[in-house]
């Protein structure tokens, strides 16, 4: 036996995939609405592990994962790591789920350098057996982790244990692919995920060219009067101008085309300002 049995009495009715679509929705709707309920009060106690405390939401996915497999609540959110918002299966969770429904796990060996565990499906005569030492830790870059570190037989056997239990019972664990402990040896447990864009009008319109860009050099050149696009002159060109404006008028002429133009050369920016002082002083 394990820390965790197996209901099959669960309290949350979890679609089939044998109804409709629209019955499976509706199921998993209340199935959900039911489980946030419940995961709103459990949440609030002692008796659910810490990284579920005060979390609804991440209580609420771990319950309805749980039922999935036949778990009541209490026993989801204590067999259901809580890793950035996601719940993941423990090894001993997919042991559970599969003694539960009558495949057989054993383990053979277990020691702080090797791990032996054999489980045989329901009905099979045959044993599969995982085998899980230091040497082949070794080789996927494990033992560097903390947790092998301090708890290398533990490990040995939970990888031991996850193999075998996807080997014979993959539909009980509803293809789980990867367990707490593993997801934890990858050193990223889960992806960031990124906020949320809200779509605009502005997503179904093509994209303006952009301006070309304009580096401060007096070697650089760009298109200068609106008529004259071939026309091309130097950053020193555009200097001059801006010196000999008479007005605060040809100024602004002169700071709309860099503007059209992409032109962002600090000389450029600086000389403006400039002969904009003295055009005012002047006034």
């Amino acid at each position: 036996m394990t820390d965790i049995a197996v209901r099959n009495d669960q309290h949350l009715t979890i679609p089939t995939g044998h109804q409709p679509g629209t019955a499976q929705l509706a199921q998993w709707a209340q199935a959900a609405d039911a489980a946030y309920r419940l995961a709103e009060t459990l949440c609030n106690t002692q008796f659910v592990p810490a990284a579920y405390k005060g979390k609804p939401q991440e209580g609420c996915a771990a319950i309805l994962a749980g039922a999935e497999v036949g778990l009541s609540p209490l026993a989801s959110l204590r067999a259901f790591d809580n890793i950035q918002g996601t719940p993941a299966p423990k090894a001993i969770t997919l042991r559970a789920i599969a003694q539960g429904l009558g495949h057989d796990i054993r383990i053979d060996e277990s020691t702080p350098e090797r791990a032996v565990v054999s489980g045989r499906r329901r009905g099979d005569p045959d044993w599969q057996t995982s085998t899980w030492d230091l040497e082949r830790a070794r080789q996927m870059q494990l033992l560097g982790k903390d947790q092998w570190k301090r708890q290398p037989a533990a490990m040995l056997i939970a990888r031991a244990t996850s193999e075998v239990c996807r080997w014979i019972a993959s539909d009980a664990i509803m293809g789980m692919p990867y367990t707490a402990e593993e997801i934890r040896d990858q050193g990223v447990t889960v992806e960031a995920r990124p906020a949320p864009r809200i779509v605009s009008a502005a997503d179904f319109l093509p994209a303006a060219e952009p301006a070309p860009a304009i580096e401060a050099s007096d070697d650089t050149i760009a298109p200068w009067e609106p008529g004259e696009r071939d026309g091309l002159i130097t950053a020193a060109d555009i200097l001059a101008e801006i010196t000999d404006a008479a007005t605060q008028d040809r100024l602004d002429e002169i700071k709309a085309l860099c503007l059209d133009r992409g032109i962002r050369d600090p000389q450029v920016t600086a000389a403006w300002r400039a002969r904009s002082e003295q055009i005012a002083q002047a006034a």
